[in-house]
């Protein structure tokens, strides 16, 4: 019997010993499968109607300069054969795609598209729109443009506004030699291209062969229309004409102006800046910008209304020391070192400092009672909700004094120290 027993235990034991095994199997199992799922979401299937047509994208944790990934659908643009996009973000409804011979004002990044993903071209590190003229015939020995028919290709399957992510064959790029000065692209490299079509001109204009006259009128009118736009609540054509009054100032032509040319095209460079930065603001693209208030300051670094806007996005992104050092120094540029929407913006901060303390506090409730959290909650409430932090009140101090150092939470503790101390000294006797 007692030989049975110990049979019948030992077979309970392994059954669940299987059935912990199993359970861990069957959990692993599961979470293979999710990694594997999300795997595939990011890397759709050219062509799989089930996709949806936009999706989401994002950058890599470990490369936050990419190559980019995205969720969107993959179709061919029905242009050159193995040419497929996905649509990052939709452009215009009602102006149509790009035709041979117009001026495209854009933003790209072009990336190796095998195991290395090293970066090929970026015009958003620079922040500097880049100008093509579609279907402009491009050298064989021109290296630095010899990938401009892949953005022809690219730019033909958008609208105005439009951001998508593309795939393109060597022949559109490379091709079978690849490119062995800068930049560094190994023979048949397929590449993937980020590109955004911020606006279209339909007349043809080569910006390098403008005068310096030409291209600050350029400007103006294009910064006149963003204004326009911006009061008429188009924000998003506000920010393409900013972009677009941008990529006339370049840092070659900068470097090549001084005195009065100087002071006048940085004059215009700083606004745009700046009121790109109240678009991305509204169209809560934080991190665009935080990066044009920082290319505001490089043209001005004392200008208020740069650190106040990057002071606001920089809370938006939950970034609250950074802001609180651009607000300070905002409301020390600004005209007598006050301004009210500053000042709010401020004391905005330090409210939201406050609660986020007291929610703080309120994950130990369990070590403090009621009376150690200072009150009720009506009164926990209003102290979140009032401006200054109140004293305690002649009762609150009373009723301190009766409790006495026993009932407070440090008290407990050490009244729960001292009953260890007593069964630690029973067990010693008992051992004796």
């Amino acid at each position: 019997m007692a030989l049975a027993d110990a049979h019948g235990c030992a077979d309970m034991g392994d059954s669940d010993d299987t059935g912990t095994a199993d359970a861990r199997a069957e959990s692993g199992s599961t979470a293979a499968s999710r990694v594997e799922a999300e795997r595939l979401r990011w890397n759709p299937t050219l062509g799989d109607d089930a996709v949806p047509l936009v999706g989401e994208w994002k950058y890599p944790l470990d490369k936050p300069h990419g190559p980019v990934m995205c969720t969107s659908r993959r179709v061919l643009t029905g242009g050159h054969p193995g040419v497929d996009k996905q649509i990052m973000r939709e452009g215009s409804a009602t102006e149509p795609p790009p035709a041979d011979g117009a001026t495209c004002f854009v933003h790209y990044d072009m990336w190796q598209l095998n195991a290395s993903g090293d970066e090929a071209w970026s015009t958003r590190r620079e922040s500097e729109p880049h100008q093509i003229l579609v279907g402009k015939a491009i050298p064989v020995t021109d290296g630095k443009r010899r990938h401009h028919p892949a953005l022809y290709e690219c730019v033909r399957a958008m609208r105005p506004g439009e951001r998508c992510l593309f795939r393109v064959p060597p022949e559109l790029c490379y091709g079978e030699e690849g490119n062995f000065s800068f930049p560094a692209v190994p023979p048949n490299c397929w590449m993937l291209v980020d590109v955004e079509l911020i606006g279209v001109k339909g007349e043809a204009m080569e910006r390098a062969d403008m005068l310096y006259e030409e291209r600050i009128e350029r400007v103006k009118s294009h910064r006149m229309n963003g204004n326009t736009a911006f009061r008429g609540g188009d924000v998003p054509a506000a920010a393409r004409e900013y972009e677009m009054s941008l990529s006339f100032l370049t840092d070659d032509m900068m470097m090549q102006l001084f005195g009065e040319y100087l002071e006048e095209a940085e004059g215009e460079k700083l606004p745009a800046h700046l009121n790109l930065c109240a678009c991305y603001l509204k169209m809560e693209r934080y991190h665009d910008a935080v990066d044009q208030a920082g290319r505001a300051l490089g043209v001005d670094p004392e200008n208020p209304k740069a650190f106040y806007r990057r002071g606001k996005a920089r809370r938006a992104l939950g970034q609250d020391d950074g802001a609180r050092a651009d607000l300070t120094k905002a409301l020390a540029f600004s005209e007598g070192a006050t301004d009210p929407a500053i000042e709010r913006a401020i004391a905005e901060l330090d409210g939201e400092e406050r609660r986020k303390h007291a929610a703080r506090r309120g994950v130990f409730g369990g070590l403090f009672d009621a009376s150690d959290r200072g009150g009720d909650t009506e009164g926990a409430q209003a102290s979140i909700d009032d401006v200054n932090e109140a004293e305690p009140t002649r009762s609150q101090k009373e009723e301190a004094r009766r409790r006495g150092p026993g009932s407070g939470f440090f008290g407990r503790v050490f009244q729960r120290l001292g009953r260890v101390s007593d069964v630690l000294t029973k067990d010693q006797g008992t051992h004796s």
